[in-house]
């Protein structure tokens, strides 16, 4: 967007890493539009909408976000937003909504060759994971009728040493469940380990159809473990264009992620973020690693995605 709204005539553009600093330029420059992101730290987008809502202000507030859910898109026209715009986001979309506003730009961005620093491919795929997330939480909410608490996904290389105190970790929560699910695709082998805590989980399983009964737990965090990790690589199989296949999801306290396997010996590329549900008490852990071979992958898939 940065590109595309660049030196276009009349247009003066400043940038804000957080909500806090969005509110702190608002209050020293005249702004007609606001591009607002509901997924940020310090202040979220929701809670510049809130503050917003009390001030009277002129100002076209157009969401920008990985953050489908339908809940997610109507609060945000309830506290005053003009309009809701998914990422990635679609330039013609975008031009015509300005237009409304007596803003004509063009979208004279012409690709080019870029030539990136060796990690830059991952900030590139944080965006894309980033959007799965949101596509992925808005399945869940649409499934449960519960709205997630969309997280900023971690991206990173993690070495065995982290991974092991990850998965230790895990084991000594007594109060959590580990599953751990693996997944294969266009030439990406991996591994979701999924941890769930809270004592409304069996309330997430009486949505799926499950008796609230103990000899059904298993069955129900292993559903809702799936459904974590379906959710999210179908909506990164869109973007990349790759189908992901997985297998059937395993208890953790039954398995050993990457037991005796070369992989643990190097460092994995990792994807790690935590959904939450708003109005119950669940929480859900999610890291995906895929290994060394996976990473070159990915590594030339972002390259040609950007």
């Amino acid at each position: 967007m940065s590109k595309m709204l660049s030196g276009q005539e009349g247009l003066t553009l400043f940038f804000t890493e957080n909500g806090k600093e969005g509110l702190e330029c608002l209050s020293r420059h005249d702004i007609d539009v606001m591009f607002l992101d509901l997924t940020m730290p310090v202040m979220d987008g929701f809670e510049v909408l809130q503050v917003l809502s009390g001030r009277e202000h002129q100002i076209k507030i157009i969401i920008l976000s990985a953050d489908v859910q339908r809940q997610a898109m109507e609060r945000c026209i309830e506290l005053g937003a003009y309009h809701f715009l998914p990422k990635p986001f679609d330039p013609e979309h975008l031009i015509s909504i300005l237009n409304k506003f007596g803003v004509y730009v063009v979208d004279n961005v012409a690709p080019t060759l870029v030539h990136r620093s060796g990690d830059e491919y991952i900030q590139t795929f944080k965006e894309v994971a980033n959007v799965a997330l949101g596509r992925g939480a808005a399945i869940i909410s649409d499934h449960f009728g519960e709205f997630i608490k969309m997280p900023l996904p971690n991206v990173a290389r993690l070495c065995a040493g982290e991974l092991e105190m990850a998965i230790d970790d895990i084991k000594q929560q007594s109060e959590s469940v580990a599953i751990a699910q693996r997944f294969v695709g266009g030439g990406i082998h991996g591994e979701a380990l999924v941890c769930l805590r809270g004592k409304d989980v069996d309330v997430f399983g009486a949505r799926m159809g499950f008796s609230q009964v103990d000899e059904h737990k298993s069955e129900i965090v292993i559903d809702i473990a799936n459904l974590m990790v379906s959710s999210f690589l179908v909506a990164l199989s869109e973007q990349m264009n790759i189908p992901f296949s997985v297998r059937q999801p395993i208890v953790l306290e039954d398995y050993m992620v990457w037991s005796d396997s070369e992989s643990i010996k190097t460092e994995l590329f990792t994807v790690e973020y935590t959904y939450e549900a708003e109005s119950l008490d669940l929480e859900c852990d999610v890291l995906f690693m895929m290994d060394n071979s996976s990473t070159q992958v990915i590594k030339k898939m972002m390259e040609t995605l950007h």
